[in-house]
């Protein structure tokens, strides 16, 4: 008995080496794999919906799948044929934001050695924005790689779920305690963190969207009409999916293009509430407030899951900020007990045999 533990744990630790070393393989498309994961939680949501009404499992996984494909293919398609034409619109852009600028520069008189310095820094930064364009562009193979991997993985765990969950919970069976009862906890705790990280970030992007078009109606009551509301409120609650600093990407050229445009005091309003409302106080109370009703955890590790997770990791980050922490407490926290019961557990199985 002791020679088939021994020999059972030998095997686990083999299998934790080789899934390490098949993680340091695939951890350049970590960030496809993740948002994979991520959309096919989605696909499987809007599957059981839509066969609800069809209740036919075949029709239902062939819109689905369809859908998937002609998003993406019409995404693709829209950014390569547009790519150019959005190059020259965002020259455009900056080129009348610098002239704005220098003119509110020269406007009140500021000193030539100023003015000069500011000039050289808002060309470094459109000459920076305007290689990273090209670089993105140049770079569709490497992003056509990723969108094959996402595809392929996303369709696969739509498709494959339940027998992947199946297979696992056999492959479970076979491991001795108590590192059974240590991995099946984990599992449940990663399965549980996953749903609420999935819940607040959609959450928080619809609760952002919808203050950022109250926001933008109140202040547009108060100075004069703002253009496309419903369209920059969708965009902003898209952005608020990434933390921190996307939502600015969305209302900080709307302010500046109001600044510039005549209307200082309107444009420096859609600046203030974004960096307040949109940024600092999501990720300072709403974000943690609303992840921490969803997993049931304290809201300090929810903000520096979030916060932390994106600025070391990236994209991936968003999901394995927070898992890692969550894990972390709960294996420190709960980690006596699971070692405890699991060796209850094999003592009464030896009294057994």
């Amino acid at each position: 008995m002791v020679d088939d533990l021994r020999s059972q744990r030998e095997m686990l630790i083999i299998t934790f080496l080789l899934f390490l070393g098949s993680l340091v393989i695939i951890y350049p498309f970590l960030d496809a794999i993740v948002i994979a994961v991520v959309v096919s939680y989605m696909l499987r949501a809007a599957h059981v919906k839509l066969n609800q009404y069809l209740d036919n499992e075949l029709l239902s996984s062939a819109i689905i799948i369809s859908s998937v494909i002609a998003s993406l293919a019409l995404f693709l398609y829209l950014f390569i044929n547009n790519f150019f034409v959005i190059l020259t619109q965002f020259n455009a852009f900056t080129g009348s934001l610098r002239e704005g600028i220098l003119n509110v520069v020269d406007f009140l008189n500021l000193s030539q050695q100023f003015q000069a310095n500011l000039e050289s820094f808002i060309n470094r930064i459109s000459d920076r924005a305007t290689s990273e364009l090209i670089s993105t562009f140049t770079s569709v193979p490497s992003l056509l790689i990723d969108v094959a991997i996402f595809l392929v993985t996303s369709l696969f765990l739509y498709k494959d779920r339940e027998k992947l969950e199946s297979q696992l919970l056999g492959l479970l069976e076979s491991i001795p305690s108590p590192e059974k009862n240590i991995i099946e906890s984990l599992i449940r705790s990663i399965d549980d963190i996953f749903r609420g990280v999935f819940m607040t970030q959609f959450i928080v992007a619809f609760i952002l969207a919808v203050a950022s078009a109250i926001g933008f109606y109140i202040i547009q009551y108060f100075t004069s009409p703002i253009m496309f509301i419903p369209l920059w409120s969708i965009l902003i609650g898209i952005a608020a999916l990434v933390p921190l600093f996307a939502a600015f990407m969305v209302y900080g050229p709307i302010g500046l293009y109001y600044i510039i445009g005549g209307e200082p005091f309107k444009g420096t309003l859609i600046i203030v509430f974004g960096t307040v409302v949109i940024n600092i106080l999501t990720e300072i109370f709403l974000r943690p407030y609303i992840g921490s009703r969803q997993m049931d955890e304290h809201p300090l590790v929810i903000f520096l899951g979030f916060l932390t997770g994106p600025l070391v990791l990236g994209v991936k980050g968003i999901i394995i900020g927070p898992l890692l922490l969550i894990l972390t407490k709960e294996f420190a926290l709960n980690y006596a007990k699971m070692t405890d019961d699991g060796l209850s557990g094999g003592r009464s199985s030896d009294m057994a045999d």
